[in-house]
């Protein structure tokens, strides 16, 4: 229950930014910062939960390639950032691990991760928000 609430307080405060911040340049600013502050969460969660020595010459580690960007999932600046794998490959096997499959017990990492990084997200955007305050 907790976390549906601060789910939902996420989404609100999101919403709220963008009507108290209308410029998009500035919105992206601060989801910027959110994201930033979730890919580095979800760096440490992957790390954490399935890290191994296995050297993938053309891939690397999942954990060690997870970006985020001030756009959204279309590309398009609109005041959105997302979070994810840079390439296809990591982001399925990481979808596998999390959603499980008939040989594979889900663990849902990255559900938890993001439900875990709700607190540090949201202060990351907030301080963020109050430096444009500051200028």
């Amino acid at each position: 229950m907790a976390n549906n609430d601060m789910s939902d307080q996420l989404e609100g405060w999101l919403k709220d930014v963008h009507k108290l911040v209308p410029n998009e340049s500035e919105q992206e600013r601060i989801t910027t910062a959110g994201a930033k502050k979730l890919a580095e969460n979800l760096t440490e969660t992957t790390r954490n939960k399935h890290y191994s020595n296995h050297k993938d010459e053309k891939y690397g580690h999942m954990a060690d390639n997870i970006s985020y960007n001030s756009n959204d999932i279309d590309g398009e600046h609109d005041g959105s950032s997302i979070v994810g794998w840079t390439n296809k490959y990591h982001d399925m096997n990481a979808m596998r691990l999390n959603d499980g499959t008939r040989k594979i017990k889900a663990d849902h990492f990255v559900d938890e991760n993001l439900a875990d990084s709700q607190d540090d997200v949201f202060n990351a955007m907030l301080e963020e928000y109050k430096k444009g305050d500051d200028d």
